[in-house]
């Protein structure tokens, strides 16, 4: 396996055509936070320059092959923290996508911020299960695609799930995946459909239920399971194709009309430093990465110690304390609460400056004050210790309040004792609990959270949140980390 352009394939099944059967060509990109190169230590991989050069290669463009986009081109990475998506949809448009669904992190924003993305595409986007509050489909969207590529006629149709990972919001919704794929795959052969691929974002085991349930469908094209490794795995002699991460691949899917069925076969392409850049598409990264590197070379205070993000889902963390603490100090707040999940990357020691704090806190996310009842404080915290070690949500860290608690008890009654401000809480108290505006919308189900009274005022921005009190701690030198101390759990060893 090579890094970016490793490939594992799974019961591979036989090629079946013939060289004068119909055919057509499918290629897939998903996963574009960044839009120059990734550089870490597993290589060199990704950016739109080399992804033009590979998916030029291979046809894109011409009659006989269609190149699709399979959504997250939003948030989730300094880059696409910062830029919101908006110059991806530029660039992608410039390497010839004709077709793409949404991911998660298109919502990261807002849904009203994931409709101005499709309107500034030069490509045609479809959702299949993301409704508005009316049910009506998301963005007025067409919910398939019928294309003709090559010698057939393929059908297209896009999914999202977990939804709930990003911000919520009424103003978008997901239906069930299997009764959408079933409904619009229907629709698609009564419209002369050939062959039928779903472009999802979502994990291999939805995938696996939709190839047993709608035996229509003929290939998954899906979300990345690995930043370094695509993977090719097959239900039925039917594939669920993902590349690897960050566009470090595209994955050809050649499907084959033979003897009245449709056969697939599928090919990975790395997208590494063996592919030399499009000369214009890369100067658009330098001039891009440019901008960047200007926007987040502002100071941002010093540290004493480097703080890691790791465990911040499943245990207290320094890093999760300190940005707890930003968010309290910034709000004048009893409480503040930060997901773990919701931290992405470490902070070093020594100075410190915008680029470290966005590449820490990606999402863009302000930072609001609501009011809640102790019970309702009470009853998050009982939720967050439900969710510990999860993907996503997790454990929530703290500031101005401190917890003990049972994890091996059941379900709602493992919080042993809550403190706030070295008192016990009080169940028929008000406090003032300053939470991102994911929380406040009600994400990770936190339902209190998007109940509760927003006391109005200036809503800031984490990230300068966070800016602000590293500043305000390092005054007079590099800052030490908080120490541990507001979360105890048991049983020990989680």
């Amino acid at each position: 396996m090579r890094a970016g352009g490793a490939l594992l394939l799974l019961a591979l099944p036989l090629w079946l055509g013939c060289a004068t059967a119909p055919r057509a060509t499918i290629l897939y990109v998903t996963d574009a936070h960044e839009i120059a190169p990734v550089v870490d230590r597993h290589g060199e991989r990704g950016g739109v320059a080399r992804l033009k050069t590979v998916v030029d290669r291979l046809g894109a463009g011409g009659p006989d092959a269609l190149l699709v986009f399979g959504g997250d081109l939003a948030g989730g990475t300094l880059f696409g923290g910062v830029f919101r998506g908006e110059p991806m949809v530029d660039a992608l448009g410039r390497v010839g996508v004709d077709l793409a669904t949404f991911g998660q992190h298109e919502f990261d924003f807002g849904p009203a911020h994931a409709e101005r993305l499709v309107r500034r595409s030069a490509f045609p986007w479809i959702t299949s299960n993301l409704v508005d509050e009316a049910g009506r489909p998301f963005a007025a969207l067409p919910t398939r695609r019928l294309v003709r590529v090559g010698g057939l006629t393929v059908g297209f149709l896009g999914l999202t799930d977990d939804l709930g990972t990003t911000t919520p919001h009424r103003a978008v919704r997901q239906t069930d995946l299997v009764e959408a794929v079933a409904r619009e795959a229907a629709a698609l052969r009564r419209e002369g459909a050939e062959a039928i691929v779903v472009l999802t974002q979502a994990g291999f085991e939805v995938n696996r239920r939709l190839l047993a349930e709608v035996p229509e469908v003929d290939a998954v094209l899906t979300e990345e399971e690995s930043e370094t490794v695509s993977v090719v795995r097959w239900f039925d002699g039917r594939p669920v194709a993902a590349p690897s991460g960050n566009l470090g691949s595209v994955v050809e899917l050649t499907l084959e009309r033979s003897g009245g069925r449709i056969s697939s076969r599928v090919a990975v392409h790395p997208v590494d430093v063996s592919v030399a850049p499009d000369p214009e598409l890369s100067e658009m990264e330098k001039e891009l990465m440019a901008r960047l590197e200007r926007e987040l070379a502002a100071p941002a205070g010093a540290l004493a110690r480097p703080l890691d993000e790791t465990g911040s889902h499943e245990r207290e963390t320094p890093l999760g304390s300190l940005v707890a603490d930003a968010f309290r100090a910034g709000t004048g707040a009893d409480v503040a609460l930060v997901p773990g999940s919701s931290l992405r990357a470490p902070l070093p020691a020594g100075p410190l400056s915008m680029r470290h704090v966005v590449s820490a806190l990606p999402f863009g996310n302000r930072v609001v004050t609501v009011e809640l009842a102790g019970a309702e404080l009470r009853a998050v915290l009982e939720r967050s210790l439900a969710a510990v070690g999860r993907r996503t949500g997790g454990l929530l860290q703290l500031s101005g309040v401190t917890l003990e608690a049972d994890l091996g008890a059941p379900a709602g009654r493992r919080l042993l004792a809550v403190r706030v401000a070295d008192s016990p809480l009080r169940d028929d108290a008000r406090y003032r609990v300053a939470v991102s505006s994911f929380l406040a919308a009600g994400g990770d189900g936190h339902a209190e959270l998007a109940a509760g009274r927003r006391l109005g005022g200036v809503e800031p921005l984490d990230a300068d949140l966070l800016a602000e009190h590293l500043r305000w701690l390092s005054r007079d030198g590099p800052a030490e980390p908080p120490p541990l101390g507001r979360i105890a759990l048991a049983p020990t060893g989680r």
